[in-house]
């Protein structure tokens, strides 16, 4: 016989649960090739990504089901790479990597 896990209703039932859910994912934000931007990123998204969780509860009441999404499994199935790369721009992820890179200036008329 399987114990049904005591703080299941804590993690689902009020912000402070849903936060405590979202927060232990702290390893995932961004996926697996994640950057420090990403896990910044991440750590500022929780509304976002609820209202995103909220949206997907809407659709299924909207379409005559019940709503059975819960915020675990919801989390345990969402791409963060993918949603990072759709929702910020390339600029912003790229932003700092030019400092690699020499910036090239050609000054052609100056040696007239």
């Amino acid at each position: 016989m399987t114990m049904q896990n005591p703080w299941l209703d804590f993690l689902e039932s009020d912000e402070t649960g849903r936060r405590a859910a979202y927060f232990s994912r702290r390893d995932q934000f961004g996926g697996p090739n994640r950057s420090q931007r990403q896990t910044s990123y991440y750590e500022n998204a929780f509304s976002d990504l609820y209202d995103r969780y909220l949206g997907t509860l809407g659709l299924q009441i909207r379409q005559g089901q019940m709503p059975t999404q819960q915020w675990n499994p919801y989390l345990e199935n969402f791409n963060w790479d993918q949603n990072y790369q759709e929702n910020v721009p390339y600029s912003t992820r790229q932003a700092g990597q030019s400092g690699f890179t020499p910036q090239v200036r050609w000054d052609v008329l100056r040696g007239q």
